[in-house]
């Protein structure tokens, strides 16, 4: 009888376990964390005491923006250098006529632009977006032994990017040279002049040349997950506790920069190489009889990417969830907070804290043909600091065997 009602409702280790889709912060503006929602209308059901439980989700991720550490679109700052100019590069410099101040013969400019410097700090705009279509199937088993009033279970999540197209653009204003050093003297002006109209176009032709490297069409294998988790059920409280270990399985390759047809590393459908451990625990609170409230806690530490030899700083997340049940079904709202609280290290972003809020709501249904039930959830980032920010849309199947 149990199994059957949890069939009915669709009863899994939600609480901990969740198939979901990721997004970026930190090391490439991504934390391994499942930033869709992990708390929807399983909250109700009874949790499942034996057999196997079985979870299917698509997961569309409609990245609009990267979030700067202000929450605004992000941008970086960019240091130029002119200078000094190779002979080959002096030899280029041709005449010039100065309205109001006189003619210049190319010796003379060549002559006053040897050997000086200058420099410049610009900022650069970037306006990102990203298309993901990921899958996820998610399978646990409960095993049989009691332990401590509730039960074990293993479980392990394969998500699969079925698509995954990103674009970006780059933009800055060209900046204002420093004074040329060391100084040319008399024509001072001239050549500050002309260091200022050649770094601007050098500097815009660089700028535009980053833009490729944000180009990806791919899809692939994810980074797979496996957990050990304790479930217990207490009067009017369901408990859910473990850890789980992220894996890096995604997919890497280089593909061939469009523009320059060197070879680069494309964003990986993973996360990146590097392992995260994440233990955690959930709680559902009958507080009537059609009325469920859920929270889950849930900690991430990460080890050193191997590709890269960034670590991105470990984190938190709360995820909170209100159920209300109806005659048709179940639905409500949630939230999920995540907050990175020690820095990166060996990346050139600095700390790069991420840290994010999003909110949505969800539906679960079930479907009593197949003793299944159906969960649609969406969600909205509300505020992104140094991490993506979009929009989440899931529908998610699951079932107790």
């Amino acid at each position: 009888m149990k199994k059957l009602l949890a069939c009915q409702w669709a009863g899994t280790a939600a609480l901990l376990l969740t198939s979901t889709a990721s997004v970026w912060a930190a090391d490439g503006f991504k934390l391994r964390f499942p930033l869709s929602g992990t708390l929807g209308g399983e909250i109700v059901a009874p949790l499942p005491s034996e057999g196997w439980v079985g979870s299917a989700a698509y997961t569309d991720i409609d990245i609009d923006k990267i979030g700067g550490s202000d929450g605004k679109p992000l941008t970086l700052q960019k240091q130029a250098v002119f200078g000094p100019l190779t002979a080959a590069q002096l030899a280029t410099v041709p005449a010039v006529a100065v309205p109001g101040v006189g003619s210049f013969t190319a010796a003379q400019v060549q002559a006053a632009l040897n050997g000086r410097t200058a420099s410049a700090l610009g900022t650069v705009a970037v306006d990102y977006r990203q298309q993901i279509k990921q899958a996820n199937l998610t399978f646990a088993r409960i095993l049989d032994k009691d332990v401590q009033g509730g039960k074990l279970a293993v479980a392990i999540n394969i998500p699969y990017a079925i698509s995954l197209k990103s674009d970006g653009l780059m933009t800055s204003a060209t900046p204002t040279l420093s004074t040329l050093s060391p100084s040319a003297g008399p024509l001072a002006a001239v050549a500050q002049q002309v260091a200022q109209s050649s770094f601007s176009t050098g500097y815009q032709a660089n700028i535009a040349g980053q833009w490729p490297s944000t180009i990806v069409d791919t899809s692939g294998l994810g980074d797979i997950e496996t957990s050990l988790l304790w479930e217990k059920t207490a009067d009017k409280l369901k408990i859910v506790a473990g850890a789980t270990l992220a894996m890096p399985t995604g997919n890497y390759k280089y593909l061939v920069d469009p523009v320059t047809g060197s070879p680069r590393l494309a964003p990986n459908i993973g996360y990146g190489k590097y392992y995260t451990f994440r233990p955690g625990v959930g709680v559902a609170y009958a507080a009537s009889d059609n009325v469920t409230l859920g929270v889950r806690g849930s900690l991430g530490f990460n080890t050193k990417n191997t590709e890269n030899n960034v670590r991105s700083g470990d984190f938190y997340v709360v995820d909170l969830a209100a159920a209300f049940k109806t005659p048709v079904g179940v639905f409500g709202p949630h939230v999920t907070m995540m907050r990175q609280y020690t820095d990166d290290s060996g990346g050139q972003l600095g700390a790069n804290r991420v840290s994010l809020t999003g909110a949505g709501v969800f539906a679960a249904f079930p479907i009593a043909a197949i003793g299944a039930g159906l969960n649609l959830s969406y969600m909205k980032t509300t505020d992104a600091r140094n991490s993506l920010s979009g929009s989440f849309t899931q529908v998610r199947l699951s079932k107790v065997f």
